[in-house]
């Protein structure tokens, strides 16, 4: 008995053949085309070092400009270490000024800080209002230091005037009830814009968790600049800053047990003849740019601070 055959198949068959025939072949892919990717070295650099990028720095910077200190609360440098893993706080009692580690090493607010990349004592509070950026370098910090902890180096640098023209208000209010209002204001003058003036100016209302211990501070900060000619600039800031709030102690651990969490309505230097912890500094600096020939920039820096 013949085998029952559907004369559909072979039409299909036969229309599926012709479908490959009429498709054009794709072209093969020479061996000697190659994919290239670029990107753009990042131009971030560290004060102290030039133009040297950050990239290319022997040992590890976080930098952390005034727009991401804003967007992440740091209103004082023992801050960071909420948002850096190797950075932690020291003994940061309240009304006191700021103590932070860096990998471990408690640094020395004697040899360790920088403004401008030159040394200060920061056995005060440092405010940040008027700072473009704080940076946070770590490990092997004698490239700077010299004598100091091993931790590393914290160096703030200051606010300059703008290219163009800026006017910025800010309002910040944290759960505790601190209250904080700044202002930002940049100009330039004269012919070709050659001149300009940045003031800063700050006041903030400080209610700390700790029972009696609110207090205030302000700062008022002025940054100008100068070119007399193509090749020359001439940079001038001076700030004046004031903290005034108490001081309230941490509590100490009593033997080999781990003490119960500390009860914020109870403040050991809450006495009658307790007196706020005040703290007024002035800093101040001067900067001479100069271009020479072939790439080639001569720099003069000098700084001053009084506590």
């Amino acid at each position: 008995m013949a085998p029952n055959r559907s004369p559909l198949l072979p039409a299909l068959a036969r229309a599926a053949l012709m479908v490959l025939a009429a498709a054009p072949a794709a072209p093969a892919l020479a061996q000697s085309d190659s994919v290239v990717v670029t990107a753009p070295r990042g131009a971030g650099t560290v004060t102290g070092f030039g133009d040297q990028p950050i990239a290319t720095s022997p040992f590890q910077v976080d930098t952390r400009t005034q727009e991401q200190m804003r967007d992440e609360g740091i209103r004082r440098i023992s801050d960071v270490a909420r948002v850096d893993a190797s950075v932690g706080q020291g003994y940061n009692a309240v009304g006191y000024w700021d103590l932070i580690s860096v990998r471990g090493f408690v640094l020395d607010n004697r040899f360790n800080y920088r403004r401008e990349g030159l040394p200060i004592s920061a056995e005060t509070t440092i405010a940040l209002d008027n700072k473009a950026r704080l940076e946070v370098l770590k490990g092997i910090n004698g490239f700077q230091a010299g004598v100091g902890s091993p931790g590393g180096l914290v160096n703030v640098a200051v606010k300059r005037p703008l290219a163009g023209t800026l006017s910025e208000a800010f309002v910040g209010w944290q759960s505790n009830g601190s209250v904080l209002g700044s202002v930002d204001l940049s100009r330039r003058f004269g012919a070709q814009q050659a001149a300009g003036l940045r003031l800063n100016a700050a006041a903030e209302h400080l209610d700390p968790p700790a029972n009696k211990a609110s207090g205030n501070r302000w700062l008022l900060a002025l940054a100008g600049d100068w070119r007399p000619a193509a090749d020359t600039l001439l940079e001038a800031e001076l700030e004046v800053a004031h903290r005034s709030q108490p001081s309230v102690p941490g509590f100490s651990v009593l033997g080999s047990r781990v003490p119960p969490p500390g009860n914020p309505w109870i403040n050991l230097n809450d006495q009658p003849w307790t007196q706020a912890s005040v703290f007024d500094s002035t800093a101040g600096t001067l900067r001479w740019r100069q271009s020479l020939a072939d790439s080639w920039q001569f720099t003069a820096l000098a700084g001053t601070q009084q506590l």
